[in-house]
């Protein structure tokens, strides 16, 4: 008895189905084919909403399992809320590769609003234990002229759903295309994302108009808790991003690896209080900015990414491969303890930058170590945006290739203090200006070109470098010894 009854729950096969509905003559059917429900595809003729939503329904009402696509066409049709179908807890999606196509119909009318035809979870559910994998997926969002067309995605919008989380989440083995998001995690970005517990949106206005109650937003004790935890979206190829091609948000506990992005606005950003995310082995080709560290984060290593912006990009752009930044919000904000190592950051005049937006309170960037990469632009250890409000501090630079320029400000712009630059091979031509005050800057080989300290920087330490002409200090109170002017002789 007890194996008929799994036979029933687990063996059945979901045929082919046209909108017609469950009393079509091509309606569900069952038979005993495994631990799996099979669904053919219904073609290019057919919409598969109800098809594909039934098959999830089932699934997951029976304590979870396989949904197994089979090759072909799946058209999404646009609904009138912000989701086609939503993916439950315990449910595996699984297609044939390539040839397993889920696509939002190319003739759905344009419209600004956001909108998840792959949705897991939805605004108030939460899904865990969801696996997507082995299938292609389109979005459309540039082929229908408008929206805002998201790729797998959870995002708890609602009052209630803001203290929960969707964890155990894997994307992979997947071919994404014009979505505005690949994959990812987030909750609402409104005012209610900023207070600290879950109350109505009327309090939620109130709150964001006193600036005491939004200074702390998502580092309160509950949001912590709530966050979403171990997302994993590996070895797929993302195409044409209108927005970040991977976003994990509020997400504690994540992996952003081996995937191809190619041609996306921003590649893979952790944001909002984010921790203990690796972001390693990707191949990033952007067109405004590559790897985002932001607003809140820390606790993230990123590692033997290959990055640089689209061929179409103009060379002089300032479309960073690496940036920390803020979001335009009324926060008193940290990024911290981030290991950044054995990268490389091609192509452009602009690799690295930190950027607090005007809106922000303050902004601290701290505990950041970025050791083995390869630069092919200027880094730049200042914030040109808001320097008042910004400070950079306990950074560790060592063991870099760079191809161009090390950029700091004075500290009466920007406050800066604990920065150690070494070990590194700085091989732009032509004189580095250090502006600030109070750095270490130690075992440096400038192999065209030296360092002069600028009048106004005190208190630096600059030691032991190898440079190709002397280094001159402009300004005071600053420690030089043991550097070395190279011979021409020497000079490779």
């Amino acid at each position: 008895m007890k194996q008929a009854i799994l036979t029933i729950l687990f063996g059945a096969t979901l045929c082919s189905a046209s909108a017609a509905g469950p009393t079509d003559s091509k309606a569900p059917t069952e038979g005993a084919t495994g631990f799996e429900l099979r669904v053919p595809a219904p073609g290019p003729d057919s919409i598969a909403d109800a098809i594909l939503q039934e098959a999830i329904d089932k699934v997951a009402s029976a304590g979870g399992g396989v949904v197994l696509l089979g090759a072909g066409d799946f058209m999404l049709s646009r609904h009138d809320d912000d989701e086609t179908v939503v993916i439950k807890s315990n449910v595996t999606l699984r297609g044939q590769g390539y040839a397993t196509h889920i696509y939002l119909d190319p003739k759905t009318p344009p419209n600004d609003l956001r909108y998840f035809p792959m949705r897991i979870g939805s605004a108030k559910v939460p899904a865990h234990n969801v696996v997507i994998e082995h299938l292609r997926y389109t979005g459309n969002d540039n082929a229908i002229g408008g929206g805002s067309i998201m790729g797998f995605n959870a995002r708890l919008d609602e009052p209630e759903s803001l203290l929960l989380s969707c964890d155990n989440i894997t994307v992979r083995n997947c071919w994404i295309y014009d979505a505005k998001q690949a994959a990812g995690c987030t909750k609402a970005a409104t005012a209610m994302y900023l207070v600290k517990h879950v109350i109505s949106p009327e309090e939620a206005k109130i709150a964001a108009g006193e600036t005491e109650n939004i200074r702390t937003g998502y580092f309160d004790a509950n949001r912590m808790d709530s966050q979403f935890k171990n997302w994993q979206v590996y070895n797929n190829y993302i195409e044409t991003c209108g927005n970040k091609g991977i976003e994990l948000a509020e997400c504690n506990g994540g992996l952003i690896a081996d995937n191809h992005i190619v041609n996306v606005v921003d590649g893979p950003q952790v944001i909002f209080g984010s921790r203990n995310v690796q972001i390693r082995d990707n191949i990033v080709y952007f067109t405004k900015s590559g790897i985002n560290i932001t607003e809140g984060s820390h606790h993230i290593r990123v590692s033997g990414n290959h990055v640089e912006p689209m061929p179409e990009v103009a060379e002089k752009a300032l479309v960073p491969c690496l940036i920390f930044r803020t979001e335009p919000l009324a926060l008193h904000s940290k990024i911290s303890d981030v290991v950044v190592t054995g990268n490389t950051f091609r192509k452009h005049n602009c690799t690295m930058r930190f950027v607090t937006r005007p809106e922000a309170l303050s902004c601290v960037y701290e505990g950041i170590v970025l050791t083995g990469n390869v630069f092919d632009g200027d880094v730049q250890f200042f914030d040109e945006r808001n320097p008042a409000r910004t400070t950079i501090r306990d950074i560790h630079f060592s063991d870099n290739v760079c191809e161009g320029m090390l950029l700091s400000d004075p500290q009466e712009a920007m406050a800066s203090s604990h920065i150690v630059v070494r070990g590194n091979m700085l091989r732009r031509p032509g004189t580095m200006i250090l502006n600030a005050s109070n750095w270490i800057w130690t075992g440096n080989t400038h192999v065209n070109g030296s360092l002069e300290i600028a009048a106004g920087a005190k208190g630096n330490i600059v030691r032991d470098n190898v440079t190709s002409a002397p280094i001159t200090d402009k300004g005071a109170e600053n420690v030089l010894s043991g550097n070395v002017v190279l011979k021409k002789a020497d000079a490779p």
